[in-house]
């Protein structure tokens, strides 16, 4: 902490704020326990875990080499299996705490985080650099940011992964941005919806947002994007980032049956419904639908499928 090259006692305001938030939002935290910033990450996290009696021991685990004196004492401290954690050997294995990790944060740093960040594109984890205080961590949004397209376009949108490097005298903010981003590249909470743009759809998607926000999940359609982009590329980038879709088939067409297909060819689960009465083509009818006739029994059907589905992404997410 003591070389942050910009802000550096805001700096170290968002360090123990990201260190609290962790951990208050149920995740394990996972250092190198080599340095100040490891230490200060941590003391944040286990003042907040002892404050509210959780266990310290299971959700701050940290990490030393075998001969070095560890930063600080706190939570669970485990030797690593390493010898070293250099990137100069035949057996590239990254360290435990990259390893074990769903998502690897950079702030400020310089050779060393940039060997840390190498291991975690080893180990093919997120790697998320908080532009703001400089240092390798900037450098390291850049190179991500470079990447964009094939590493994270199918999880996040671009204008949600640039908050890493907006510049903010807002702590709070910042933690939570930056902790929910990586919430939302490990797995998406999102759901994909393919309706008209019309008045008369706006009660189905109330139906389908409703149903949606009972189990943990954001119901988004694409007219109610802030994005300037064109709308079939967001379409396509919406669907790739959704956990699951659910189309209405009321009023069918080639651009909703492309974009069902795109999604099954993904692999997204996708939930089908029309309302009571029409007839839909071959090309849709072995695809089970829920119907209706009005919006009660559009969300009792809803609830029943969504149900289904949301274990299956719970266990992605764990």
């Amino acid at each position: 902490m003591r070389d942050v090259p910009l802000y550096g006692e805001v700096c170290q305001r968002f360090v123990q704020r990201l260190g609290e938030h962790i951990v208050e939002r149920g995740h394990t935290l996972l250092t190198g326990c080599s340095g100040s910033l490891d230490k200060a990450v941590a003391e944040a996290a286990y003042n907040w875990l002892v404050s509210h009696e959780k266990d310290e021991r299971q959700r701050l685990i940290s990490y030393r080499l075998k001969n070095d004196t560890p930063a600080h004492r706190l939570g669970r401290i485990q030797v690593s299996r390493r010898a070293d954690w250099d990137l100069s050997h035949p057996d590239l294995s990254p360290p435990e705490q990259i390893a074990e990790a769903d998502v690897a944060v950079f702030i400020a740093g310089g050779d060393g985080t940039f060997s840390a960040a190498n291991w975690a594109r080893i180990a093919a984890k997120p790697i998320l650099g908080v532009a703001q205080f400089g240092g390798a961590a900037s450098q390291i949004f850049e190179q991500e940011r470079g990447q964009f397209d094939q590493r994270y376009a199918e999880r996040v949108a671009a204008q949600d992964f640039d908050i890493l490097n907006q510049d903010t005298d807002d702590i709070a903010q910042l933690a939570s941005d930056v902790l929910t981003l990586c919430e939302r590249i490990v797995t998406s909470n999102t759901v994909f919806t393919i309706m008209p743009f019309t008045e008369e759809f706006r009660d189905v998607y109330a139906s389908y947002a409703g149903v949606c926000k009972e189990f943990g999940f954001n119901a988004e359609r694409t007219d109610q994007s802030a994005s300037g982009e064109r709308i079939i590329p967001r379409i396509l980038a919406g669907i790739r980032r959704a956990a699951f879709v659910i189309a209405d088939v009321t009023y069918p067409n080639a651009n909703v049956f492309y974009e069902i297909g795109f999604a099954e060819g993904l692999g997204r689960p996708v939930i089908v419904s029309v309302k009571q009465g029409v007839s839909l083509p071959f090309d849709i009818a072995d695809i089970p639908v829920l119907s209706w006739s009005g919006q009660e029994e559009l969300k009792e059907k809803l609830r029943i499928r969504v149900k289904e589905i949301a274990p299956v992404i719970q266990r992605k997410r764990n």
